[in-house]
């Protein structure tokens, strides 16, 4: 699939920086807007060969604003991944065209690749790519408002490393159970307000920094975040810079004492 340039419209930024970290990977321009002016002006200048919005901005002069963007030359003929909420499932889309497509929150990156794919003419065009809102349940979250935690990220680690995953939940500022999963085990990450304050893993069966240190260590399998307040006092007591930083220097280390033992091995 060749590159393209891609306008993404959401007044949550950590939808924004998530959308444009994994299509940024895949070599595509990407665009920011976080209501429907802004939207008008970038599009504009860079002339999107696609777009993805959320549905829930505000109506513009009685009319739905991708509407109105769709009156501009620039945006005429782009196609548009709608992405809804929960609330927005049941909402009509007025003025959809043959080539758009609606992409349920929360997503996965394989299925957010995969819309993309078929706007850009890969694929079959799906009115409805997703699963549903996944709920579950752990003893850990204190679920908010007489709700279970609702799961807000998921998505495989080959696509999206989960250093950059606990980057972007330390920016901002994110509670919940990170879940990390692949065939020999899983890992669980505790994060209050974008730290992680506790960790397990199975498979090896470490706590702590450690557990943190083998998580970021996988390359295949993957991930899953649930919202919800997380109790309990902090195990690790470091940033995510100092977990990043240390989980590196010790991959450096292991690779030095292979080298080493290749080389010992030879004389």
């Amino acid at each position: 699939m060749t590159p393209g340039r891609i306008l993404v419209v959401d007044d949550d930024p950590w939808i924004q920086r998530i959308v444009a970290r994994a299509l940024g990977q895949r070599g595509h321009q990407v665009s920011l807007a976080g209501e429907a002016t802004g939207a008008f002006v970038v599009a504009s200048k860079i002339k999107p060969d696609l777009i993805l919005t959320a549905i829930s901005l505000p109506a513009i002069d009685g009319w739905a604003w991708w509407e109105r963007l769709r009156t501009l030359p620039a945006c005429a003929d782009a196609p548009i991944i709608f992405l809804l909420s929960d609330v927005d499932e049941s909402t009509t889309i007025s003025g959809a065209g043959p080539r758009d497509q609606r992409l349920r929150k929360p997503f996965r990156m394989e299925d957010l690749e995969r819309a993309v794919v078929t706007a850009f003419g890969g694929g079959k065009v799906n009115t409805l790519v997703g699963q549903p809102t996944a709920q579950a349940e752990t003893t850990d979250v204190k679920p908010s408002a007489g709700h279970r935690p609702l799961s807000a990220l998921r998505g495989a680690l080959d696509q999206l490393g989960l250093s950059s995953v606990l980057t972007v939940l330390e920016m901002e500022r994110k509670s919940g159970i990170l879940l990390c999963e692949r065939e020999s085990g899983v890992a669980r990450l505790f994060l209050r307000k974008g730290r992680v304050v506790r960790a397990d893993s199975d498979e090896p069966l470490l706590t702590g920094a450690a557990a943190v240190y083998e998580a970021l260590s996988w390359r295949t399998g993957t991930f899953d975040f649930l919202i919800g307040d997380i109790g309990g006092i902090d195990d690790i007591q470091s940033s995510t810079t100092f977990l990043l930083l240390e989980a590196a220097r010790r991959v450096d280390e292991a690779n030095e004492d292979r080298r080493l033992g290749t080389i010992k091995s030879k004389i």
